[in-house]
């Protein structure tokens, strides 16, 4: 029975990713198992409470890969290079189309923000006041700051209506990342003549 739930879930989150969550029926999940949708409806009782699972398993996915990253990281410099060549590896963990059709559920946003709050700013506010402590980040800008700016980042990545005019979301958020990388290294002070 356990084999047969984590199948479903498994199904799901496969095909909420590949055609987007509102694209995706109950039915469709059922046939890819393959398993009744009595079955489908008894583990989870509705699509809303299956993608309540399907969130929480891409977010321990998330959290796997960037503590990968983290413990791989000789220092936070190397970390956050690694963070940012390695935004496929996160962007294949949710599909845009997925994290589009997300923003309709009111309650999985909620959920993801408090993980974020939670989870990931206080991570990333450590990281960069570590890098801050060793010399490799600008003192003058605060691990706050510049957390509240990638929550601004994420925020405007998920809501396609305000890029859509600047080209694919890859390509955006690439600069954007070039940015946020690129302004924060404090760079070495040219020697004084």
């Amino acid at each position: 029975m356990k084999a047969k739930k984590e199948a479903v879930l498994e199904a799901g989150k496969r095909l909420f990713l590949e055609q987007g969550i509102m694209q995706t029926s109950m039915e469709q999940i059922a046939e890819a198992v393959p398993v009744s949708k009595m079955t489908l409806y008894n583990y989870y009782r509705s699509k809303e409470g299956l993608l309540n699972h399907v969130v929480d398993r891409l977010i321990e996915e998330m959290m796997t890969l960037y503590r990968g990253v983290m413990e791989q990281a000789k220092d936070p410099l190397e970390a956050l290079t690694s963070l940012y060549k390695d935004q496929e590896k996160f962007r294949k963990i949710a599909s845009q189309k997925f994290v589009t059709d997300l923003a309709k559920f009111p309650d999985q946003m909620k959920k993801l923000k408090q993980f974020n709050d939670k989870h990931v700013v206080p991570e990333f506010e450590r990281l960069i006041f570590k890098g801050q402590q060793l010399g490799q980040f600008r003192k003058d800008i605060s691990p706050q700051v510049l957390a509240a700016f990638l929550a601004f980042i994420k925020e405007f990545s998920a809501r396609t209506e305000w890029y859509a005019s600047l080209g694919s979301l890859n390509a955006v958020s690439e600069q954007l990342m070039t940015i946020l990388y690129y302004g924060i290294i404090q760079r070495e002070e040219p020697p004084e003549e």
